[in-house]
């Protein structure tokens, strides 16, 4: 075992994250014991820049992840939208196999994940198991505290290196997967969702439309202009957008200019025109007067509570 770093997922969260993982571990579990990247399991640590949103392409591999810190802000782009329940640090979330996703994290965040191939899931010879991973739906940002606490169990050993090996990693991971099997496959939980592969709007992806939006909130975002970055007209533009999040374009402009500014005011001591401007407003007092409208106090009155 080493840092192979050869499982398909753990380069595709590398690439949709634009860092390495601070720590990865992979072995090769069951089989004859010959190396194959087909038959392996990987366990990473990852901290992601601050960016607004990611997207993962669909694997062959199934894969556990525990969010361990930054945003609490993180939701699941789905078929009806941005998801409503948000993902916070001790939330577990399941992807399965051959299914693409895309989330907004809104900052940073810190997780481990838990890769497992295909072929490794086959070789545990359990019916249960090869049914978790034949699962189609994913599960978002839910609560389990024995697999959280597999998973740190299997951070720590990684980190130690003295424990982890290819016994103790696949009976961990067997015992984990067992659980999930057992108290949430098929479950109609929260946490149940149904995610596009790649939610689309026109020519973009939702997250690209929205990942734009967020850069360029200090300029003047026009409808005209955001259709004709999708290759739609202003009147289907409209239609899809609120159809994909629930709120219309000039809705959702609004609420992320409040949220930027209502973040710089508690982050910085930056003077109220210049969060004005860098939130698109045309003038101080057409910021305060939404801001207020918006939240309930003025940008001065929420700083100071904060």
């Amino acid at each position: 075992m080493g840092n192979v770093y050869g499982l398909q997922s753990a380069a595709a969260f590398s690439e949709a994250f634009r860092v390495p993982p601070e720590m990865a571990e992979e072995s090769i579990v069951g089989g004859d014991g010959e190396p194959s990247r087909a038959a392996g399991l990987g366990i990473y640590r990852w901290k992601t820049p601050s960016m607004e949103s990611f997207q993962l392409p669909e694997t062959d591999e199934l894969i556990v992840a525990l969010h361990l810190g930054g945003s609490r802000r993180v939701r699941a782009i789905t078929e009806r939208g941005l998801s409503r329940s948000c993902s916070a640090p001790g939330l577990l979330t399941v992807l399965p196999p051959n299914r693409s996703a895309a989330f907004r994290t809104d900052g940073s965040i810190s997780l481990v994940s838990l890769h497992i191939s295909r072929a490794t899931v086959d070789t545990l010879r359990s019916e249960s198991l090869r049914r978790l991973a034949d699962s189609s739906v994913p599960r978002f940002a839910f609560r389990d505290p024995f697999v959280s606490a597999a998973l740190e169990s299997l951070l720590r050993a990684a980190r130690s290196r003295q424990h982890l090996h290819a016994e103790y990693l696949g009976a961990m991971t067997h015992a984990l997967l067992s659980h999930l099997a057992q108290w949430h496959l098929g479950s109609p939980a929260d946490g149940a969702l149904s995610m596009s592969p790649i939610v689309k709007l026109g020519r973009s992806s939702v997250g690209d439309l929205l990942t734009h939006i967020d850069r360029t909130l200090s300029s003047r975002l026009t409808l005209d202009d955001l259709a004709r970055r999708v290759g739609l007209s202003r009147s289907n533009f409209t239609r899809e957008f609120r159809a994909a999040l629930g709120i219309s374009p000039h809705q959702y402009i609004e609420s992320r200019r409040i949220e930027t500014a209502k973040r710089m005011l508690g982050d910085t001591d930056l003077d109220l025109s210049f969060i004005a401007q860098e939130t698109g407003y045309s003038s101080q007092s057409h910021f305060s007067a939404n801001f207020r409208r918006q939240v309930g106090v003025t940008p001065t009155g929420f700083r100071a509570q904060r």
